[in-house]
């Protein structure tokens, strides 16, 4: 296999709008799509082109920022609301934020490395593809990154328009589905190494989906990497709407269970693995108790495996299903583990793979809506 640039698409130029008209002459609408992507335009499928007259502006603006950017504007007016009415609770450190913008921050510096000696030499434009090259990738992850970032930030304002948590109701219901309380029953299964386990799958809710993007933007499918971007967009705002109106705890902070309502009071892991997560999610973030409904460990982990089918030639070309089924073991533990780990009641997990599944549908839909730049510039 040849390698990769790391810059994740060839500058724009003619080579692009060949190969989207001969993509589009041949019926290769995905080809040409991404084709568009390569050159600067966001060519999302095909939708209503930005066209003159009133609205035009408006119009031409969307088109240029893109649905991913458009939605996280949107969540960031939200926060900005917030800020207004309750103070300002920003976080800056929290995982999935460092590794969207570690991700994005190592791809710069592969491009930097990988075009160094041409400008060393003076390559003509060797400076100029460069810099193309670092627009680009702060475009792409940058939405992913300030999602994150409001995400994180947004959730510490979890409990302040409704006070009350549903976690009595959500225990109801558990109890009359399954005349016993999951994360309780699940303890008679408790091992060191099976803590373990489930303490590594349950970290992976993030580590999935990204590597799938990190290959489909080293591959320069920015229409695809886009399209999943806006889904986890889709999905962090949907859940974070509904952390506001339904604040719920998870089970293992519930007062009942508590009190010997859990057998091992508390769980173990053979490595330490568990041991460290916990630490970690407690420190990081103590207002978890409010933000359990939905599970969006159970909705990220199916949108992974959505894309995963649709994307993982991404990964393996010659295997284009190959990703998925390595996911789907791995998917399976990390719901089985918010059970286990007592981190989420089981409404909370139908509420998750439901917007799993609404974003996976809806962001397809959005790109098809959006209005689509006629020629290069919406980068």
């Amino acid at each position: 296999m040849s390698a990769i640039d790391p810059s994740t698409v060839p500058g724009p130029g003619a080579g692009a709008a060949v190969a989207a008209a001969v993509a589009v002459a041949v019926g290769r609408r995905d080809v040409a799509v991404n084709a568009d992507a390569d050159a600067g335009v966001d060519a999302g499928p095909p939708g209503g082109r930005a066209r003159g007259g009133r609205g035009s502006r408006l119009r031409a603006a969307l088109a240029t920022i893109g649905p991913d950017f458009g939605l996280v504007i949107a969540f960031l007016i939200v926060l900005a609301g917030l800020v207004a009415a309750y103070g300002a609770s920003f976080v800056w450190s929290e995982g999935p934020i460092m590794v969207a913008g570690g991700i994005g921050l190592g791809l710069i510096g592969c491009s930097v490395i990988y075009r160094l000696p041409r400008i060393l030499r003076g390559s003509p434009g060797a400076a100029r593809e460069l810099g193309a090259a670092i627009r680009r990738i702060a475009r792409d992850w940058g939405p992913l990154t300030v999602i994150m970032w409001a995400f994180e930030s947004m959730e510490t304002y979890t409990g302040v328009i409704r006070k009350t948590a549903i976690d009595d109701a959500l225990y109801g219901i558990d109890m009359r589905l399954f005349g016993v309380e999951p994360t309780a029953w699940a303890g008679r299964f408790h091992h060191p190494l099976l803590t373990d386990w489930m303490a590594f799958t349950y970290a992976l809710y993030f580590i999935l989906p990204m590597f799938l993007a990190t290959c489909l933007s080293l591959r320069g499918r920015r229409t695809d990497f886009r399209e999943m971007s806006t889904a986890v967009v889709v999905q962090m705002g949907l859940g974070f709407i509904l952390f506001l109106f339904f604040p719920a705890g998870p089970p293992r902070y519930y007062a009942p269970l508590l009190s010997g309502g859990f057998q091992p009071a508390h769980l173990h892991s053979f490595f330490g693995l568990y041991e460290l997560q916990q630490g970690a999610f407690d420190t990081a973030d103590p207002l978890r108790v409010r933000s359990a409904f939905p599970s969006l460990h159970c909705s990220i982990a199916l949108l992974t495996l959505f894309y995963a089918w649709r994307f993982g030639d991404g990964i393996f070309p010659r295997r284009p299903r190959l990703y998925f089924w390595i996911c789907l073991p791995l998917v399976v533990s990390l719901w089985l583990s918010t059970v286990y780990l007592r981190h989420h009641w089981i409404p909370d997990i139908a509420a998750g793979l439901l917007l799993g599944y609404t974003s996976s549908v809806v962001s397809p839909w959005i790109r098809l809506c959006w209005p689509q730049a006629d020629s290069g510039g919406a980068s």
